[in-house]
């Protein structure tokens, strides 16, 4: 990560969802890009590499976990993702750890919290 703001990519279908939380991180002084797919999200990185990945587990096309997997088997697998989920699913979460997530954060979240943990990631 260099010294300039730190980017994050999220991935969220859900719109509201998707502008809260850039909400949250931009205010935290982050710069924020927001997809409705995660297919879209892995194509961006070819062009700007994030600092650091939020990801929602279901989301429409590419989920989120065949995402996380994608990433990491590519030369981009240093990067930390942060997993969303509003299911609570247990099998998904720890799927999601096994494939190398960082972490995962349950929705609805709590915004600072959310700051907290990519922050947390970013060190």
């Amino acid at each position: 990560m260099s010294n300039s703001v730190p980017l994050i990519y999220v991935a969220d279908d859900d719109e509201a969802t998707l502008e809260l939380i850039e909400t949250f991180l931009a205010r935290d002084g982050l710069e924020v890009v927001g997809f409705s797919g995660a297919d879209r999200l892995v194509a961006a990185i070819a062009t700007r590499r994030p600092d650091a990945i939020l990801l929602d587990v279901r989301i429409p096309g590419q989920s989120g976990l065949d995402a996380l997997k994608t990433l990491k088997e590519s030369s981009n697998a240093d990067i930390p993702v942060l997993m969303l989920t509003g299911d609570g699913r247990f099998d998904r979460i720890v799927q999601a750890m096994q494939l190398g997530a960082k972490g995962y954060v349950m929705k609805p979240f709590d915004g600072p919290k959310l700051v907290g943990e990519v922050r947390a990631m970013l060190k």
